[in-house]
This record gives C-alpha cells, sequence and structure tokens, in this order.
C-alpha cells in the first residue's frame, strides 16, 4: 500500500464511492481498501443504505418459504388421501404401447412404497423450510415430523413384506 493508495482511498471516500468502487478505481482489493479505510479511520456505510431492501427480500424470502410449506403439506395430503380411497386407479402400460386404467379396492404394494416415499419427502422438506423461520422450536417440529415419516415409512414396509410374502406362497 502506498501513499498515493491512501490519498486516493480517503479523496474518493470523501466523494461518497463504496469500498468496491474504491477497490475497482485504484486497481487494488476490497480487502487492502478495508485495511487502509481502517487505518485511516474511515467507516463504509453502505449497509445502512441497503439495509431497507435486505430486509424487504428476507421478508419476501419468508412469506415465499410460507407459501411453499403450504403447498408441500397439500401436495403430502393429497398423495396420503389418494392411497387412502376406496379405491385406487392407476395407468398400465400395455405391450402394444397403449395405456389403461387400472381401478382397485387397494394400492399395489409398489404405488403405495412410491406414495410414502413422496409423502416422506414433502414433509421432510416443509419442515426443513419450516426450521429457517421457526426459531428454537424447529427442532421439535423436525422430530414430530420424522416420527411421521418413519411411521409411514415403517406401515409401507409392512405391507411391502406382506405382499411379497402372499407372492411368494402362491409361487411356491
Amino acid at each position: 500500500m502506498t501513499d498515493k493508495d491512501r490519498n486516493e482511498v480517503r479523496r474518493l471516500h470523501a466523494a461518497g464511492q463504496s469500498r468496491n468502487q474504491i477497490a475497482r478505481a485504484i486497481g487494488r482489493s476490497s480487502s487492502t481498501v478495508s485495511k487502509i479505510a481502517r487505518d485511516e479511520g474511515l467507516r463504509f456505510e453502505g449497509g445502512a443504505r441497503v439495509a431497507p431492501a435486505t430486509a424487504a427480500r428476507q421478508l419476501d424470502l419468508a412469506e415465499q418459504r410460507r407459501q411453499l410449506v403450504g403447498r408441500l403439506y397439500a401436495r403430502a395430503s393429497a398423495n396420503l388421501d389418494r392411497i387412502e380411497a376406496p379405491t385406487y386407479t392407476r395407468a398400465e402400460l400395455l405391450p402394444n404401447g397403449r395405456t389403461v386404467r387400472v381401478i382397485s379396492d387397494e394400492p399395489p404394494a409398489q404405488d403405495e412404497r412410491h406414495h410414502s416415499q413422496a409423502i416422506s419427502s414433502y414433509l421432510s422438506s416443509a419442515a426443513r423450510l419450516a426450521e429457517i423461520d421457526a426459531g428454537t422450536g424447529a427442532g421439535e417440529v423436525r422430530s414430530m415430523l420424522t416420527d411421521l415419516a418413519k411411521g409411514l415409512r415403517a406401515a409401507f414396509v409392512d405391507a411391502d413384506q406382506a405382499d411379497e410374502d402372499e407372492e411368494a406362497s402362491r409361487e411356491g
């Protein structure tokens, strides 16, 4: 750092330029400008200038997270409603490439497992988003949702095992 650099930093700072603008003007890094400013007792108040915009952006992002949490819960609920419905409709691909709708009383184990995984994923994502804004109670939210997801997984694994056992007994 030369005396010329120091003089330029003082002059440009007095002209109201930001740390990065000064760094570009004198061909130095912003950290070098910060060191010179600190040595000279100069402060950059850019943070105060952009604080309202930053606060507004944080509020916008918080609202987007809240909306996403609601949408994720709605998706989880829709998947759960589908597998708990009185009838289950699925599309099946025929050997000729066409599809046919198949309606049954229960979803096949594989479909139930896929729905379970989707539900778990939606709930986990919602919990992670909720934690950002939840503060101190975030661990409790995660724990509750994690327990719910584990319970759903266990129920679907039991159903899969029962289907596999039934299939094995028919083949055996």
